[in-house]
């Protein structure tokens, strides 16, 4: 039987509590002991985050195939049920949780992140475990109001990734111009703190933060804005943007009358499969980018889950989320292992909450907030392009290679 909480919404806004409106009542699908675990995805196949919705896809199947091969999850075999989130709007969010809980009635859900905010109100209301990425402080605000016992996030805040990443640059043995740096950032609240974080960490240092602007998703035109950034003469470019499409279009056109000895960080979005296809054909080494964590290239774990990512795909993982939401599903299974009853969803979240994990990616303990602290257990990483390829340029605070200029310094 499926049962759902009934959460406080005091205090949320109009956009999450429409979210949280009109439940549709589906007749659940009731599974036996015999049949197979049900894993629920809900991930971006379409939109601007399909080339990254790809990679979720493909690295909880390599998961589950992996279960799977050992025998499976306590006897029995592990399907996946998908949904499209597409660009991650409130209602794709609800929908997905009317169609995987109420009508699929899966026992785990799983993705990279939904939507930083809207995911919440779609997927608190049940009991399943849903792991994700997606870690800023309104989200975790939320879930306290809404007493969300059942959701993870296998990430640090942006904000601390982005004082991270800014102090990772200042490490990184790049010679800065000046000490002026141009801040643009998304909608998402994701991308505003991570944005939030560059800028704190940059005045620390003695920077001067010349321009901070939000900037939408689909922009292909950024002439004004290059103009605008052009007169600050920054040394260090920033774009918090998870639209790959859209900070390609930035880099190319800035490429072509570029700040004087201006770098150029493109945040996450500079892990992504699409933006490395796009940086492959010349002309972008040096654009830097990072990812919340990844498999270790040099260890035997992570060569191991190379070979087996490129037994099933042909290519290697991208350092994007290939490996972090292979840990997802198997913090999961490890829970599901040591309760010993994939429907015992209280002892599965408790078990999650108060153990620690040892994933491909690193150590994962989750606080009294239910997400991870980023560091030297769990690393983040700098990425450059080097040579046309995406290439980890410091794993926390560890160089890994030498930094680059960017193609079109003087």
């Amino acid at each position: 039987m499926i049962r759902k909480r009934t959460v406080s919404t005091a205090g949320l806004g109009v956009g999450l509590l429409t979210a949280l409106a009109g439940l549709a009542a589906f007749v659940p699908i009731q599974a036996s002991a015999d049949d197979p675990i049900q894993v629920g995805a809900p991930i971006p196949l379409t939109g601007p985050l399909a080339s990254d919705g790809e990679v979720m896809r493909q690295g909880i199947r390599l998961a589950v195939q992996d279960l799977n091969e050992q025998g499976g999850l306590l006897g029995r075999e592990l399907e996946i049920t998908e949904y499209d989130i597409g660009d991650l709007t409130p209602d794709k969010l609800q929908s997905a949780a009317s169609n995987l809980i109420e009508r699929r009635n899966v026992d785990v859900l799983i993705n990279g992140y939904g939507a930083m905010g809207p995911d919440i109100p779609a997927f608190c209301p049940y009991d399943q475990p849903y792991i994700h990425n997606a870690a800023t402080p309104n989200v975790t605000d939320m879930m306290e109001r809404m007493n969300c016992s059942n959701i993870f996030m296998a990430t640090d805040l942006g904000g601390a990734f982005g004082r991270i990443a800014f102090d990772q640059m200042l490490e990184m043995g790049h010679d800065f111009d000046n000490n002026r740096i141009v801040i643009l950032h998304g909608p998402y609240d994701w991308e505003l703190d991570k944005a939030e974080g560059i800028a704190f960490s940059a005045r620390e240092a003695g920077w001067d933060v010349a321009m901070t602007e939000e900037v939408s998703y689909g922009t292909s035109e950024w002439g004004g804005i290059l103009s605008r950034i052009r007169g600050h003469d920054p040394a260090l470019v920033v774009i918090e943007l998870l639209d790959p499409d859209a900070v390609w279009r930035f880099v190319s056109q800035l490429r072509d009358d570029p700040p004087a000895n201006a770098l150029v960080y493109t945040g996450y979005t500079g892990s992504m499969p699409a933006f490395g296809e796009f940086a492959s054909g010349g002309d972008a080494d040096g654009v830097l980018g990072m990812t919340l964590s990844a498999h270790d290239p040099d260890s035997q774990e992570g060569q191991a889950f190379m070979e087996s990512w490129r037994e099933a795909y042909g290519e290697d993982p991208p350092y994007s989320i290939a490996a972090q939401i292979y840990d997802h599903v198997m913090i999961w299974a490890n829970a599901v292992e040591e309760v010993g009853d994939v429907r015992d969803f209280d002892a599965i979240n408790r078990t999650i909450h108060e153990s620690e994990y040892e994933g491909l990616t690193g150590s994962f303990a989750f606080n009294e907030y239910r997400y991870v602290y980023a560091g030297s257990d769990l690393p983040p990483y700098l990425l450059q392009i080097q040579d046309s390829e995406v290439r980890m340029l410091m794993r926390n605070a560890e160089q890994l290679r030498d930094a680059v200029g960017s193609s079109w310094l003087d």
